[in-house]
């Protein structure tokens, strides 16, 4: 690719990764949540694909990797699922302050969750496309 696509993908890459991560923390407070900041990263990884080649970018980021990435967040929201049935009563007891980062509970940590699992499935997708690619 072009050198300015390269110098611009280096530059944009980790403003789109800290926006991702700011939507899935504020995704109770405003519009957004795990899906839509997974998406964001995931389209971070897709324009790294794009701009550099796909063995560059696998070389930091393996396949096997993403899988371990996105098993253990499955397992880490099986879990959160669980503590949250587990302590729903003790949530509804208590009062919380509105507005508050902390105020979703369980939230913010099922959207981290989400966000991984959502932006590790882009990016495998991305990967099986380009291998796909380079085959023919």
């Amino acid at each position: 690719m072009d050198l300015i696509v390269k110098q611009v993908t280096k530059i944009v890459f980790p403003f789109m990764v800290l926006y991702g991560f700011y939507i899935a923390l504020h995704g109770h407070l405003t519009p957004g949540g795990g899906f839509a900041a997974g998406a964001i990263i995931g389209s971070a990884f897709a324009l790294l694909v794009i701009a550099f080649d796909e063995q560059d970018v696998e070389h930091k980021l393996t396949v096997h990797e993403l899988i371990d990435l996105k098993s253990v967040a499955g397992f880490f929201m099986i879990l959160i699922i669980g503590k949250m049935g587990y302590s729903f009563r003790a949530v509804l007891i208590e009062s919380q302050t509105l507005f508050n980062l902390w105020s979703g509970g369980f939230t913010i940590i099922m959207n981290v969750a989400g966000t991984f699992m959502v932006s590790s499935a882009i990016v495998l997708i991305i990967y099986s496309i380009e291998k796909e690619a380079w085959k023919k």
